[in-house]
């Protein structure tokens, strides 16, 4: 569902997988407008997150399996440990 109502964003500005939303820019002011619209456009379609699930501005995440950052992307290799044991 969530990548229906977000297609017009999608690899541009915009990851989204379930009801994970990952918006990436390398430019702060730019990445400030894309959150804006997407929050707007979630929220023109009655869709809503709770505050305390998000995380804003961060410069590196968990994505699955990998640490995405500028310029980087890396195995995460303790969520690897976890599904061997």
């Amino acid at each position: 569902m969530i990548n229906n109502i977000l297609q017009q964003y999608l690899n541009r500005f915009v990851i989204a997988y379930l009801n994970d939303i990952i918006i990436y820019s390398n430019i702060l002011k730019k990445h400030v407008n894309y959150v804006f619209k997407v929050l707007e456009y979630l929220n023109k379609r009655n869709l809503y997150f709770k505050l305390k699930k998000c995380e804003f501005y961060r410069k590196e995440i968990d994505f699955f399996k990998f640490v995405v950052k500028r310029h980087e992307v890396r195995m995460n290799f303790e969520k690897l440990q976890a599904i061997k044991e």
